[in-house]
């Protein structure tokens, strides 16, 4: 973070630098002064990490708002494995939650990783499932989304846990409403929007029945795709399935954008990786800065630990920060509100 920008958010808020130093204090336990804000602000001295980070996440805060405001409900998906679905999920949900706003994380894929990673036992997944309290039940058993929703050990999250039993409800999906096996969820995720600020759904790595309905239920997609040969066809099958939602079930969906994963600045193949994402798609989608290769998120997931929670400075942060922000100013209503074209040249060319 610049002098400049630490400036520019202290006027934001109204603060002279003696305020601001005070206001910082209080969320870090330092002893900052305005002095020391001055020098900030000068570029006399660096701003230290932990303050740009506090400054950072302080932009997702919740606003003060009317009553009767909705939800903003996004979807991580994409059809295939090891892209970053569920460490983009969670980071990004963990990052509007610490800002103080309501979240919802749902957990559609029957690999339940969402869940483990906010803290859920196997053994608790295992007798929610058994006592009808998973994402399985409000698809399959018709129960109110409310009734399964359960918190989180991260103030302000929470969580609509999965279980293996998802694995099959493409199946029973079909046989219950073979008419509608793709909407079942739009009015189950509907009745719970006005206790939200934000939904995050994070999918499983294909297009059956469970991700279709996620789909029709959301506003928004977020589309990680990681640096690798080829990656760019996987995001045109995806793209092809949104439109075709848009044009049938669900015409006001729109990609977010496309969060470019894994990526390594060294490798050749992933910098021509993430140069073929922003010649392809970056004139009809925004591509968010990449997250880059690290092994602190392997270490967190398998610790069962929001990677952002025990490393907030991890490399990766501006990226799922770009991407709250992103959210925050679908809420506020200042963000584009075009829809996705059905082909990105023709967006590059009409």
């Amino acid at each position: 973070m610049t002098g400049e920008e630490l400036r520019a958010l202290r006027e934001k808020r109204g603060l002279t630098q003696a305020e601001m130093a005070a206001w910082v204090n209080e969320r870090t336990g330092r002893k900052y002064d305005k002095q020391k804000i001055s020098r900030w602000e000068t570029g006399a001295e660096r701003v230290t990490r932990d303050v740009a980070i506090l400054l950072q996440v302080s932009e997702l805060e919740r606003p003060k708002e009317p009553a009767g405001r909705r939800a903003v409900a996004m979807a991580v998906a994409l059809q295939k494995g090891g892209t970053g679905k569920t460490v983009s999920s969670i980071n990004v949900a963990y990052l509007l939650a610490r800002a103080g706003n309501r979240v919802l994380l749902v957990d559609a894929d029957p690999q339940s990783n969402a869940t483990v990673h906010v803290g859920v036992d196997r053994a608790t997944i295992v007798a929610r499932a058994r006592g009808g309290q998973t994402l399985t039940d409000v698809l399959v058993h018709d129960k109110p989304l409310a009734d399964i929703i359960m918190p989180t050990g991260i103030p302000g999250l929470d969580l609509v846990p999965s279980a293996v039993s998802l694995a099959n409800a493409d199946g029973a999906l079909q046989s219950i409403d073979p008419n509608g096996p793709s909407t079942i969820l739009v009015d189950r995720l509907d009745q719970v929007r006005g206790d939200y600020d934000y939904i995050i759904a994070d999918c499983a790595p294909n297009l059956g029945l469970v991700t279709l309905n996620v789909l029709n239920s959301v506003d928004l997609v977020l589309i990680p795709c990681q640096t690798e040969p080829h990656a760019i066809y996987g995001v045109e099958l995806i793209q092809q399935t949104i439109t075709r939602i848009q044009s049938r079930t669900n015409p006001a969906l729109r990609v977010l954008g496309i969060l470019p994963t894994m990526f390594n600045a060294r490798l050749t193949q992933d910098r021509a990786s993430l140069e073929d994402i922003r010649k392809g798609f970056g004139g009809a989608m925004r591509v968010f800065s990449p997250v880059p290769r690290s092994t602190v998120y392997p270490q967190a997931a398998g610790a069962a630990e929001v990677t952002l929670a025990v490393v907030p400075d991890a490399p990766g942060l501006d990226a799922y920060l770009e991407v709250a922000s992103a959210l925050i100013r679908e809420r506020d209503g200042t963000a584009p509100q075009s829809a996705t074209p059905a082909n990105p040249a023709e967006a590059a060319h009409g």
